[in-house]
């Protein structure tokens, strides 16, 4: 009785089946490619570039300055929805904290001071004020 090793065997191939292996996958891959070309998914949509206005166009400055008008008042539309936005975060809370650190780095802040600051804050909005630590 003959016994067989323990080893693994060796990975090697011959490089004749190591080339058909090769060409193999390349057919495999150009068939896809040829599947895919006529399904058209491979092609990507190209975006087509804005020639412009000419130079020897005779109204080309009011064109530009229109334009120019026309991305203004765009950009001026999102800052005020932008605006409109935020007020109406805040008009649907019906709580909005601030916390304030009335701390200066090297010294604390005067009684004095953080009164007045209180009831100026007290007179201008409806304020309360708390203490985080006792």
């Amino acid at each position: 009785m003959v016994k067989k090793s323990m080893k693994s065997k060796s990975k090697r191939i011959s490089l004749k089946k190591k080339y058909m292996v090769i060409k193999k996958v390349k057919e495999h891959n150009r068939k896809k490619a040829k599947e895919a070309k006529k399904l058209r998914l491979s092609r990507k949509k190209k975006v087509e570039k804005d020639p412009g206005i000419p130079n020897d166009w005779p109204l080309k400055e009011h064109e530009v300055k229109a334009l120019e008008a026309g991305r203004a008042e765009v950009i001026e539309e999102l800052k005020r929805k932008k605006v409109e936005c935020k007020e109406r975060v805040i008009e649907v809370f019906d709580v909005l904290l601030e916390v304030v650190d009335a701390r200066d780095p090297l010294d604390l802040v005067l009684q004095e001071s953080v009164e007045k600051w209180l009831k100026y804050l007290i007179e201008e909005l409806l304020t309360v004020a708390f203490k985080c630590s006792t």
